[in-house]
């Protein structure tokens, strides 16, 4: 079943990404997550619940009523490889413990005409979200008529590989990249080198679209859907005594994540944004536990390291069901992030 809502709240992280200073701390914490949210420790170290949603620069939504989609991008992982560690010594020194646990997870049967069809069908969705809402949408035609640049942008081609496996553009748009497509999916542990960080990534598509917006006078939308078949759970990276953990429940997902390491989410920039979008960040996963295809797990409590705990997991997919969790999950994703633009506006 989905997650029920949690409140929404906005974060200052935009304003240190100005001076590049929101990386740092960041680079060293371990992602410690629960079902699929990456969990969050306040004053000593008592675990805090993420919101539902992540707000950055939240102001920026204010007076939008105008609007193109610039990119619209549904990714759908196949595969992926989650890891947890634990090395540490207990207060009094008396004591050392290290462990390790690794999951791979796969799945097969899903086809590109299905993830076209997933697709096409959210794009039209979101487009008819905005206009409920009270926005103006101008296509991608109306867009370059407007601010002819943006018919001269880079694309790759449709069901690229990225950070999230297959990338999948709606019919008769262009697939481009956002922060970090091109980068390595974090596994679980530390959130890897800064080189690979979203929010030092610059691809054209982030870069270029405050200029279309400022030429156009009209507000800028891009927007990512992580379509994933399951959420994850992990101890992370520890140096405390104790177990390393991994876990997972199968279930067609929109992926979460956080403003350094996105998954699903809505980024705007306004005609005089000054370069910084807003941006709404689904941090708790929508999952669905309706069946959707046969599940297989194998594990092996102790892999041929001592300490060392193993799981393999694969899911043969059946497309059409598949596509009517995915239906049903993007339809409760959308009209949150849509909701987030208008409470702002």
């Amino acid at each position: 079943m989905p997650i029920l809502p949690r409140p929404i709240t906005t974060g200052l992280a935009a304003s240190l990404l100005a001076c590049g200073l929101a990386v740092i701390p960041s680079a060293v914490q371990a992602q410690e997550r629960v079902d699929g949210a990456i969990q969050k420790h306040g004053f000593l170290q008592q675990k805090i619940a993420p919101e539902e949603i992540t707000v950055e620069h939240g102001s920026e939504f204010k007076g939008a009523h105008k609007v193109a989609i610039s990119v619209f991008n549904v990714a759908f992982p196949s595969e992926f490889h989650y890891e947890a560690v634990s090395k540490g010594h207990s207060f009094l020194g008396d004591r050392a413990s290290s462990a390790k646990a690794y999951m791979d997870t796969s799945m097969t049967g899903i086809d590109h005409a299905t993830q076209q069809r997933i697709t096409d069908q959210a794009y039209t969705f979101l487009v008819e979200q905005l206009q409920g809402a009270g926005y103006e949408v101008v296509d991608a035609a109306g867009l370059t008529q407007l601010a002819p640049e943006f018919g001269k942008w880079d694309s790759v081609p449709n069901f690229s590989q990225g950070r999230y496996g297959t990338y999948v553009a709606p019919t008769g748009r262009l697939l481009r990249f956002l922060q970090a497509d091109t980068a390595k999916r974090f596994t679980g542990g530390f959130f890897g080198e800064l080189n690979s960080f979203r929010m030092l990534d610059r691809p054209q598509a982030f870069t270029r679209s405050p200029y279309i917006a400022h030429d156009g006078k009209i507000g800028i939308i891009a927007v990512t859907l992580v379509v994933d078949y399951g959420v994850y759970s992990s101890s992370g990276r520890s140096n405390k005594v104790g177990k390393a953990s991994v876990g997972f429940k199968e279930g067609v997902t929109m992926a979460a994540g956080s403003f350094l390491d996105s998954g699903t989410m809505i980024e705007y920039w306004g005609p005089s944004s000054g370069g910084f979008p807003a941006g709404a960040y689904l941090q708790q996963p929508i999952r669905s536990d309706k069946p959707f295809g046969e599940v297989k797990r194998l594990a092996q409590p102790e892999g041929k390291q001592v300490g060392v705990g193993v799981q393999e997991i694969s899911i043969t997919a059946d497309p059409a069901k598949f596509e009517a969790v995915a239906n049903e999950v993007i339809g409760i994703a959308i009209p949150k992030l849509v909701s987030v633009m208008a409470a702002a506006r």
